[in-house]
């Protein structure tokens, strides 16, 4: 019979020590980037509020997802929506949304950007590009800074609008274009201010030249002041 290997105790503890190392990078890798800031506590007790009052109807396009944390990341009750308006403007790709958000973009969807659609194209716009929605990260990914408010499913990009005749307005190319694709997009950003308490297109700073910001972040205790640039 071949004799069993003899290894040293400092060979041991090496291969034990690696091992303890390799599990720590899974278990880190599995929970995804991870941050020292806390969660605020108005944001749990907004999402219980709204749901108490039965402001969002799930349906086939507004769907419950699971409770999704990650550290101060998620929400309680995460929506994957992928059509607003009664189902009427469809969300490509679907957007992942807490509960607050959900009657926010529906208001401003349908008291100011189809008006503006039927006013300036006669046509109403049929589907929304969105650039982004729920992640964990940082504000513009910037290394060290706080939170986005896509963090929090709290937040929404669009980048373009699609008419019911198949035409596409994109903030990218008719931001600072003249004409009926200018002022739509225009009068869109700025009335999204009533909605939401950020607001942020082109000429707010590099990072939103080609989509508009949308999000309901607490700048102040009571959540009465509204940044839009």
């Amino acid at each position: 019979m071949r004799p069993f290997p003899i290894r040293s105790a400092k060979n041991v503890l090496s291969l034990a020590g690696m091992a303890v190392i390799l599990a720590a990078v899974v278990v880190g890798c599995s929970r995804g980037p991870q941050f020292k800031e806390s969660r605020a506590p108005w944001r749990s007790i907004a999402e219980r509020n709204c749901l108490k009052a039965g402001r969002v109807t799930p349906s086939a396009y507004v769907e419950p997802q699971q409770r999704s944390r990650n550290g101060a990341c998620g929400a309680d009750r995460p929506f994957k929506v992928s059509a607003a308006s009664g189902g009427t403007v469809g969300l490509s790709p679907a957007a992942t949304l807490n509960c607050p958000m959900i009657p926010a973009f529906d208001r401003w969807l349908n008291e100011t950007v189809q008006p503006m659609a039927q006013a300036l194209f006669g046509t109403p716009v049929l589907e929304m590009t969105v650039a982004a929605s729920y992640g964990c990260r940082t504000r513009n990914n910037k290394s060290g800074a706080r939170l986005s408010e896509h963090s929090f499913a709290n937040a929404i990009d669009i980048s373009s609008f699609t008419l019911a005749d198949g035409r596409t307005v994109t903030v990218k190319d008719g931001w600072r274009s003249s004409g009926s694709d200018a002022i739509f997009l225009r009068t869109v950003h700025g009335d999204a201010c009533k909605e939401f308490t950020t607001v942020i297109g082109p000429d707010g700073d590099r990072h939103h030249q080609d989509h508009f910001h949308l999000d309901l972040a607490r700048h102040n205790k009571d959540g009465s002041y509204h940044y839009c640039e």
